[in-house]
């Protein structure tokens, strides 16, 4: 049976309350297995088997729950920081409506103006406001009782209408006051009480509007206008409406509209926004550029390969709207703290009405202090305590180059203590170099250079191409970069990956070009002026009749010993010389290496490669453990081996990692790797430096930390206000009506935001 995944985007979700009543009423939908709501973004994923539910299924269920279903082409265009913004706004509005209201009922009260005219004044405004200001809450109740999903608009609302209730019962009827209250507490409750939760909800919707401010920095990167060659003429158009295969036209600082293939002009294109890198980087003709990059110093004529939603940017903005919808596991703890929450405080707030009335202080004063106990319990805070600090915190590593994909990252990123690394293109660049070269006998260097000159001429081989970098090096036609500090083994020569993309071949001196035949995983044979070159294996040498020296044997041996890949050159039959090849390492590698083991991280190097040249990366490193030779399948297996002593991060970029990137705790690929190594990974170091590792363990750490900062914050608020709302401190003449509990719940809230806060200025120091 067909099976799939919907990303639906659900407005007026503002609590975990909410978000898993929506889940229940999705969940009630033929087809859906599985639904998982997150209310800080708006969002949920539905997974469902068959066929795929449409709007018009999906709509009933979700506005059964009291909330509104996004149609599905308003939601791919919207902007949910914008969202955000305007819910912010719209709290704002009634917040200052409840204040204006609120005023006239109790500025009387604190000038000693009673009476019959001022109560029922009171009374009535008490209506309008909770009429307007608290209709959201009543609409989330009903909702929420219809669910069977007893959240914090059923709290509130209880609070609210029982002020209200006992309000006009002293106002309309007479009834008595108990000791020590007087008729403005039930006002109090039935007015400031509604205005102290509108300014929580103003306070938790800036809060979600600031985390999500990453997403929206990533939607304005998309330029709204393309210039386009239309029936030869150029138009401005929507960019959305561009097409593949148009050229768009990009003036010097204009950002560019599409993903596509330069056809004319060159520019430098600052790519910071993709990358983090902020030097601009040289494009031209046949080079492909992204969109929102700024081509900053020269005019583009771009051809479309992808527009709207299939372009990378549009990629990156998907992944970070799946991680800020993705719950990391500290927010699972949370959710399930705040599911068994509610009805614990709801059983509180009839125990101390039951203790009151017991103790004989009538009914009155048991339901004020039963309301205190619902309002100052209400788990708002605790509902954006995790959500804020995961948004913010991969908001900042986004800036920075580092990808987060799921919310989980973070906090598994931080926890890490074991970290397992590829070997090819993640501690090394990928790419060989010459590291040793062996003479024959009676042989010069100018032999070997002529020789090496035609067979590399003849093939694009890796080591034919690094040969031929060696070469013009010792020819004098290009100068080598880097020290040997950034190279495995003594006596390295290396250049760097700019000179190894343009580095000049020594010239052959031939009358024409050579004709090569490469045989697989031997090496080739190239003939030209009727003489024949042979650059490759022992075996290959030896069956073109190529006598091998014992001397220059044992030599080429003793490079292979040391984890050097050899190949032999030989010319008319005769053996010259014998080189050595190994890939060389990044220059970050040896310092991410310190720097895990400094913390105490257990470093692990997991490759497909022979064990001598593992080893000899792994000692140049310090790493402290060491697995060569290693397939696919045994590289999960010993993913699963490590998982079992602890935390475990898979850092690789090549295709061949892809299973151990998922099947770790976190897989952290590199940025210049292969795509499925991206895709499959949990956090993406877009710039391709390793040097990144540590800031986004850092970040992870910073954002946890945050985390239970917040939930702390939530739930001591919680542990001090209940007994106080109780009336436990009424001996010491400490007594918390309604609207104060209301106003510690607004503290509460206010709080978990300025920890966020702090949390986002703190990363963007870091």
């Amino acid at each position: 049976m067909a099976s799939g995944t919907l990303n639906l985007k659900v407005d007026g979700m503002t609590c975990a309350h909410c978000a898993r009543s929506v889940e229940k009423s999705l969940k009630g939908v033929q087809g859906i297995t599985t639904a998982e709501a997150d209310f800080a973004s708006g969002s949920v994923t539905v997974c469902f088997t068959g066929r795929k539910p449409g709007y018009e299924e999906l709509e009933p269920a979700v506005r059964k729950g009291g909330y509104t279903l996004v149609k599905e082409e308003e939601a791919e265009t919207r902007d949910p920081a914008e969202v955000a913004k305007r819910e912010q706004c719209r709290n704002l509005w009634l917040l200052l409506l409840g204040v204006a209201l609120v005023i006239p009922v109790m500025l009387p009260h604190f000038v000693h103006l009673h009476g019959a005219g001022w109560d029922y004044a009171a009374l009535a405004l008490a209506v309008a406001i909770q009429a307007t200001v608290g209709f959201d809450f009543y609409k989330g109740a009903v909702a929420g009782i219809r669910n069977r999903n007893l959240g914090m608009d059923v709290l509130v609302s209880i609070g609210m209408a029982s002020g209200l209730a006992f309000g006009a019962g002293v106002v309309l009827f007479n009834w008595p006051l108990p000791p020590g209250l007087t008729k403005d507490v039930y006002f109090e409750a039935a007015t400031l009480l509604v205005v102290f939760l509108r300014l929580g909800k103003y306070v938790e919707a800036r809060a979600r509007g600031n985390a999500l401010g990453a997403l929206r920095s990533l939607l304005q990167l998309a330029p709204d206008k393309a210039r386009v060659k239309r029936d030869g003429q150029l138009i401005e158009v929507d960019a959305s409406s561009v097409k593949a295969g148009e050229i768009c036209v990009v003036n010097a600082g204009g950002r560019i509209p599409v993903d596509g293939e330069i056809v004319a002009g060159e520019s430098d294109v600052d790519e910071a926004m993709l990358t983090g890198e902020p030097v601009p980087v040289p494009r031209r003709v046949g080079d492909a550029v992204r969109t929102g990059t700024i081509a900053a110093n020269g005019s583009l004529e771009v051809k479309a390969t992808a527009v709207g939603r299939d372009t990378v940017l549009a990629n990156i903005v998907k992944l970070v709207e799946e991680a800020q919808r993705t719950k990391a596991p500290i927010q699972r703890f949370a959710d399930r703290v705040s599911n068994w929450f509610v009805p614990i405080v709801v059983g509180i707030a009839v125990v101390t009405a039951l203790a009151w009335l017991i103790a004989g202080a009538g009914p009155a004063r048991a339901v004020t202090h039963a309301i205190a106990v619902l309002v100052i319990a209400c788990p708002c805070a605790l509902g954006i305590a995790v959500p804020a600090a995961v948004m913010i915190g991969s908001g900042a590593a986004l800036k920075r180059g580092i990808l987060v994909k799921n919310g989980a990252a973070l906090e598994r990123i931080s926890r890490a203590r074991i970290f397992a690394f590829d070997k090819t293109g993640t501690l090394t660049l990928g790419k060989p170099g010459v590291q040793a070269v062996e003479y024959a006998d009676g042989v010069d260097e100018a032999s070997v250079l002529q020789a090496l000159a035609v067979v590399t001429q003849a093939s694009q081989h890796p080591f034919t191409k690094a040969a031929a970098e060696w070469a013009s090096i010792q020819a004098g036609l290009v100068h080598s970069v880097g020290g040997p500090d950034n190279l495995v083994g003594p006596g390295a020569a290396k250049l760097s990956p700019n000179v190894a993309a343009t580095s000049p071949r020594p010239p052959t001196g031939l009358s024409a070009p050579p004709k090569a035949k490469e045989h697989a995983g031997m090496g080739l044979v190239a003939e030209a002026d009727g003489r024949k070159f042979i650059f490759g294996t022992p075996a290959l040498l030896e069956r073109e009749g190529v006598p091998l020296s014992d001397g220059l044997q044992a030599r080429a041996n003793a490079l292979r010993e040391r984890g050097d890949s050899v190949s032999l050159l030989a010319a008319d039959g005769k053996l010259l010389a014998a080189f050595g090849f190994a890939d060389s390492l990044r220059d970050e590698a040896r310092q991410l290496i310190e720097q895990l083991r400094g913390q105490g991280a257990r470093t692990v190097l997991i490759t497909g490669d022979h064990q001598a040249a593992a080893q000899r990366v792994a000692s140049a490193l310090g790493i402290d453990e060491v697995h060569a030779g290693v397939t696919p399948e045994g590289k999960l297996q010993l993913i699963d081996q490590l998982k079992e002593t602890g935390v475990t991060a898979m850092v690789g970029d090549g295709i061949n990692d892809a299973p151990a990137l998922a099947r770790a705790d976190i897989g952290v690929a590199i940025g210049g790797g292969s795509d499925v190594a991206k895709e499959t990974g949990d956090m993406v170091l877009m710039t391709g430096r390793l040097g990144d590792l540590p800031r986004a363990i850092d970040f992870g750490r910073r954002s946890l930390r945050a985390i239970r900062q917040n939930l702390f914050l939530s739930l001591c608020y919680n542990a001090v206000g209940i007994p106080l709302a109780a009336g436990a401190m009424l001996w010491a003449g400490i007594f918390l009506p309604p609207s104060y509990a209301a106003l510690a719940m607004v503290f509460s809230d206010l709080s978990v935001a300025i920890n966020s806060a702090r949390l986002a200025a703190e990363l963007r120091k870091a």
